[in-house]
């Protein structure tokens, strides 16, 4: 799947042959390259067409919250009180200031997973305010087995967490999975060893480096949103799926739909996420076939998204365009898409370079 942006057409989704196959490899990674650059600026200069700018606003808190979190995490962590004392003299938000100086820190991954994650956030702040006072969320009218309840509200309580006042000197729990949590907790420690160059003392970053390691090897990803979502949708009954994966896209509750569409398809939850806020509608269509989506819900669904997919610039008209197309989508095709989507990227790779068709 490519990114949640993308720069014309993938050369890896077209099919090549002979020794056309790696050029279009190598096109293919020039391009994600180029794409990656391009997001990096869109991150530190704060604007850029291929970003809603309501995006680019959450992704940059997310960001700084969690960074400003592992700063003083790190510190915290520092055993000798006079190096953990040349840290805390770089300021409060050093790291958060100095990352916009070094967004090369943002490796791909990790920048499309704040991506993905400010995009939950984003819409969860969208539903509020769009929901009539009164009404409550699809998901409240769904009766549930206790343990199941119990899931769902923890999660909802880590959603509310992604969704706190986006203040960019405030500090977020960075629940994230391992590698980015990994990825940024290393940043942070570069960052921090860097601006304690002036005090020319080698031990001070031996410190920041074993406080880093301790911060990484207490990073718990189990009780993060991600993992908390695949725990309430693991124990859903099959039968019981479609019709709470409805309810949770009509609340605009990316994480909860996301699972478990996991849970039914083999997708794992952040390119579920990715999909759904492709330019591309296909994976939309593939997706709500796959998870049995009424058309109402996916009119509703595709008009909360339009911010984020680009849709929004045509309005009601692009709207009833997904619909009729939807409505012509059927099941034989998503599976074709899930086929291609669920295939191991290594192999899809190796594919597109012998000149396979994806």
């Amino acid at each position: 799947m490519g990114g949640l942006m993308t720069i014309g057409n993938d050369p890896g989704r077209e099919r090549t042959h002979g020794g056309g196959g790696a050029s279009a490899y190598l096109a293919r990674r020039l391009i994600a390259d180029a794409r990656h650059s391009a997001d990096l600026a869109a991150l530190t200069e704060g604007a850029s067409r291929r970003w809603p700018g309501r995006l680019l606003a959450e992704t940059r808190f997310h960001l700084a919250a969690m960074v400003n979190a592992i700063e003083l995490a790190i510190a915290v962590a520092i055993a000798d009180p006079q190096v953990r004392a040349v840290v805390e003299a770089l300021g409060p938000g050093y790291a958060r200031n100095a990352i916009e100086r070094e967004p090369g820190l943002l490796s791909p991954d990790l920048l499309a997973h704040l991506r993905r994650r400010a995009a939950v956030a984003a819409l969860l702040r969208q539903a509020d305010v769009m929901r009539p006072r009164g009404t409550p969320p699809a998901l409240v009218g769904i009766a549930l087995e206790p343990p199941q309840a119990d899931a769902l509200a923890a999660l909802a309580m880590a959603e509310q967490g992604w969704c706190a006042p986006m203040l960019l000197d405030a500090a977020m729990r960075p629940d994230l999975p391992a590698e980015p949590f990994h990825d940024l907790a290393w940043s942070v420690a570069a960052l921090l060893v860097r601006g304690c160059e002036q005090a020319a003392d080698p031990a001070v970053a031996k410190a920041i480096a074993q406080a880093t390691e301790s911060v990484v090897a207490h990073h718990d990803e189990g009780q993060g949103a991600i993992a908390l979502a695949r725990r309430f949708a693991r124990g859903v009954p099959a039968a019981a799926r479609p019709a709470l994966a409805i309810a949770a896209l009509a609340d605009a509750r990316l994480l909860p739909f996301a699972a478990l569409a996991e849970c039914e398809t083999g997708l794992p939850v952040e390119p579920a996420i990715e999909a759904l806020l492709e330019a591309d509608e296909t994976a939309r269509h593939a997706l709500f076939r796959l998870m049995a989506v009424d058309d109402a819900t996916a009119f509703r669904a595709a008009e909360l998204l339009a911010p984020f997919t680009g849709a929004a610039a045509d309005g009601d008209e692009a709207l009833a365009r997904f619909v009729e197309s939807y409505r012509l989508y059927d099941r034989a095709l998503a599976t074709q898409w899930l086929a291609g989507e669920t295939k191991p990227r290594a192999l899809a790779d190796k594919l597109a370079l012998i000149g396979h068709p994806r």
